[in-house]
């Protein structure tokens, strides 16, 4: 069923919402929307290994007009020379220092971005974040962040606003967003751990503009887009394909954005 804006969607419920939002999927869940959207980064490295570093600074730049995050990315991928894990394992971190020094996103610092980048690859060598988070006992993968997150902000200086607490009433959704990327697998989402990890566990990217959506389509009622807000839309989500909640993500905020259709490739 055909409902190619976020109204006409509204007016559909059970089986009918479900096909419209499959419709959509079908729609804009292919390679030739990645250009608006940061993850386009991650796609422009070759090596899981490049890929994961790629992906790791991009959702926590993720903040702010597409065009000046892109242009935060450019900079950063001359600044680690196109390597970014061979600029994480093998350069010392004065050499890392001097490659980031004068960096300056919004109100990111070179200092904040070197402590989340350093933050990563202290954790992620010591053991796979994939492994840890495929071996916790928790109910989803942001309650298994909470531990890994405390030490990699212990490990090498405070990321600051780039490393938010999963523990916290914030809906993390740069965090949502960047596990989103490395679990799901399709033209949207690289999914580099997608044979690890289980994309039932994931939660909603929510931002402001996906909480006006949702509660056009009466997902919830809170009044702000916080943590619980961000668990009521994921069950909701949950509801309509519960192996998968998040697998609307990317087509429900095109169609909030009046995206158009793009010529296939």
């Amino acid at each position: 069923m055909k409902a190619d804006n976020v109204p006409a969607l509204s007016r559909l419920h059970g089986v009918e919402r479900r096909q419209a939002l499959e419709w959509n999927y079908h729609r804009f869940n292919h390679a030739h929307f990645r250009s608006s959207d940061p993850l386009q980064f991650v796609w422009d490295y070759h090596s899981p290994a490049d890929r994961e570093v790629a992906a790791w600074a991009a959702s926590a730049l993720a903040y702010g007009r597409v065009a000046a995050i892109q242009n935060a990315l450019k900079d950063l991928h001359q600044r680690w020379q196109g390597q970014p894990a061979l600029f994480l394992s093998q350069a010392s971190k004065k050499e890392q220092q001097q490659a980031l020094k004068g960096f300056v996103y919004r109100w990111t610092r070179a200092p904040h971005l070197l402590a989340h980048l350093r933050g990563w690859q202290h954790v992620h060598s010591t053991e796979p974040m994939w492994q840890r988070l495929k071996t916790s006992d928790c109910r989803n993968y942001r309650e298994a962040l909470i531990p890994i997150l405390g030490e990699l902000r212990e490990a090498e200086g405070d990321p600051g606003h780039l490393c938010p607490d999963p523990s916290a009433n914030s809906a993390c959704k740069r965090l949502a967003m960047w596990l989103r990327w490395m679990v799901r697998k399709d033209e949207i989402d690289p999914g580099l751990w997608s044979e690890h990890l289980d994309p039932a566990k994931l939660w909603v990217p929510l931002d402001t503009h996906m909480f006006r959506i949702a509660k056009q389509l009466r997902l919830t009622q809170r009044k702000a887009p916080d943590a619980e807000a961000a668990r009521r839309i994921t069950a909701a989500f949950g509801r309509i394909c519960p192996q998968d909640p998040v697998r609307y993500d990317f087509a429900i905020t095109r169609m909030g954005m009046a995206v158009a259709d793009a010529p296939r490739e």
